[in-house]
């Protein structure tokens, strides 16, 4: 049995590509994670993971989780599309001390884990497949958090022990089995269920235009204020964005909305910068607004999976005024006036409608 040393913080990548040759070959090595240590093992070869097994005194009815080098190959290669929560859990934690069970695309469930220790993304990232990686203690016993403790625990059943220092926070990551309704938590660890409840309660609402420079800022900070003002108590429940789908990410909204919003509501937008839209962002997002139908329709064209989700904001105006949200750039004041007048009325009207 072998040890090397890689420290996070100076990475040697010929050590690395050591590592990673040992899964490659079949081999089980421990490798240190922000949690605990965990024994590596490549996936696809059954005769290493029964080995896995014996090492680990575990079940084989008590399936591994997989550990990926990015949330993006989990969701590539292992998950179907998942809810908002999911989406946002993955944004929040991931990388991190989350795993996380759901649908595969094979029809059973599975768990997915992207640690965020340095040296063991960047194995698994230069292994360039993925490790089952459980605590490397035997079933029932501490979990190891420094590679003493694990060549106390296992010595010479292991091929390598890669020590990259003690783990930072000392116990196992939390499970949480989001194919249960609204979710389940299997495993208490490091992230707090309270924090898990905070991902789920707090809803993402998407404002869209074309520019994000426009309609869609005056929509995002006319709904965070008339719902602060008339509902305080839901202002937790809610992150307001908005996006562009033809934005150019990092532009200043126009000088025409920052003089409505600072004379008529008394809002300063100086902080606001524009972004253009992206399928993680509409998957994560719990309810869509559009400015007008093209929106909506380049929306469904990128995800249709968003179907359901994707609303007009024409369709909380009265009767009378059902209208696509003009878009004013580049024309007179007149029009961004109209615009404003258009976006508030139907800002009210949304306000109560959530």
């Amino acid at each position: 049995m072998k040890t090397i040393s890689i420290d996070p913080l100076n990475i040697d990548y010929s050590l690395i590509r050591e590592a990673a040759d040992f899964l490659s070959r079949g081999k089980i090595i421990a490798l240190p994670t922000e949690t605990v240590y965990g024994l590596a093992a490549i996936t696809d070869k059954p005769e290493t993971v029964d080995k896995l097994y014996e090492i680990k005194g575990r079940s084989k009815e008590k399936p591994f989780t997989y550990a990926l080098d990015s949330s993006e190959r989990a969701l590539r290669d292992y998950f179907i599309t998942l809810s908002p929560f999911g989406y946002r859990l993955m944004e929040r934690f991931w990388p991190g001390p989350l795993s996380i069970v759901y649908h595969s695309k094979d029809g059973k469930r599975v768990g997915v884990r992207v640690p965020s220790h340095e040296v063991a993304r960047e194995v698994i990232k230069n292994l360039g497949a993925a490790v089952y990686l459980p605590s490397a203690n035997k079933s029932g016993q501490k979990e190891a958090v420094s590679a003493q403790e694990v060549e106390e625990s296992f010595g010479q059943e292991l091929d390598l022990i890669v020590d990259g220092g003690t783990s930072t926070y000392g116990q196992p990551s939390t499970v949480v089995d989001i194919t249960f309704s609204p979710y389940k938590i299997l495993r208490q660890g490091v992230i707090a269920e309270s924090e898990i409840l905070k991902t789920f309660i707090k809803k993402r609402i998407l404002f869209v235009c074309t520019g994000n420079t426009c309609r869609s800022p005056m929509a995002q900070y006319l709904f965070e204020k008339y719902l602060r003002e008339a509902k305080p108590y839901l202002i937790g429940r809610y992150e307001i964005i908005s996006r562009g789908t033809g934005a150019l990410t990092g532009a200043k909204p126009t000088s025409n909305v920052f003089k409505i919003l600072k004379v008529v509501e008394g809002i300063d937008a100086s902080d606001f910068i524009s972004r253009r839209i992206d399928r993680r962002t509409i998957l994560s997002s719990d309810h869509i607004f559009t400015m007008d139908d093209n929106q909506a329709r380049y929306i469904m064209q990128l995800e249709p999976s968003a179907e359901g989700r994707v609303f007009a904001l024409k369709k909380f105006l009265p009767p009378e005024l059902e209208r696509d949200i003009p878009d004013p750039i580049g024309k007179d004041i007149e029009v961004y006036e109209e615009a404003f007048f258009l976006i508030k009325k139907a800002i009210l009207e949304l306000r109560e409608w959530l």
